[in-house]
């Protein structure tokens, strides 16, 4: 049995629905110099990535908390190179902040048995594509700036392990959990 850590961290899956909307922003941009994120990696992370020693014991808090946050919206309104605009390494989806994102983040915080890890605020961002070292500067003279009004609902809460390779990272979901249910107002 392979008792080494591994280098997990908790997001919340794009869904079919904001998956769509990158795929068409990805056939506008097939030019773009990028390695685009794979469909079934998008993800909005709530928790980075830390080493753990038994992944398992965290899916049972995973479940737990999820339980107590409603199923969220949120939309996301640009696209734009990141962090840095004038020497991006990603380029992502953002938009505004809900409260329920930074809530989400700090109740798992809360009881995760985590090394402490410097407090950001939460920045509502999807990252669709990785940008090459080489082609850093290109990109930033694009100015890529593009308007989106995409909206998803985000519905469930993953641990993910992160397998870091040269060619990039892949992931693995290592347990799920559902928020619970929104009401509509349909019955």
């Amino acid at each position: 049995m392979d008792k080494r850590p591994k280098r997990v961290f908790i997001g919340i899956p794009a869904g079919e629905d904001l998956i769509a909307q990158v795929m068409e922003f990805r056939k506008r941009h097939a030019g773009l110099r990028v390695r685009w994120t794979r469909p079934d990696y998008l993800h909005l992370t709530v928790v980075p990535p830390w080493e753990s020693q038994n992944p398992g014991s965290i899916c049972g808090i995973l479940g737990e908390t999820a339980s107590g946050f409603l199923a969220a919206d949120a939309t996301f309104t640009m696209v734009t190179p990141g962090p840095v605009p004038s020497r991006p390494r990603l380029v992502w989806a953002v938009g505004k902040t809900v409260s329920f994102f930074p809530a989400l983040r700090d109740e798992l915080s809360a009881r995760l048995p985590l090394v402490p890890v410097e407090h950001r605020p939460f920045l509502l961002h999807l990252t669709i594509a990785r940008v090459r070292h080489e082609d850093e500067h290109d990109l930033a003279r694009m100015k890529l700036e593009e308007p989106v009004s995409w909206t998803a609902t985000f519905r469930r809460l993953c641990l993910y392990e992160s397998i870091l390779k040269p060619s990039g990272a892949e992931y693995r979901v290592l347990c799920e959990a559902p928020f619970g249910q929104k009401n509509d107002g349909l019955q």
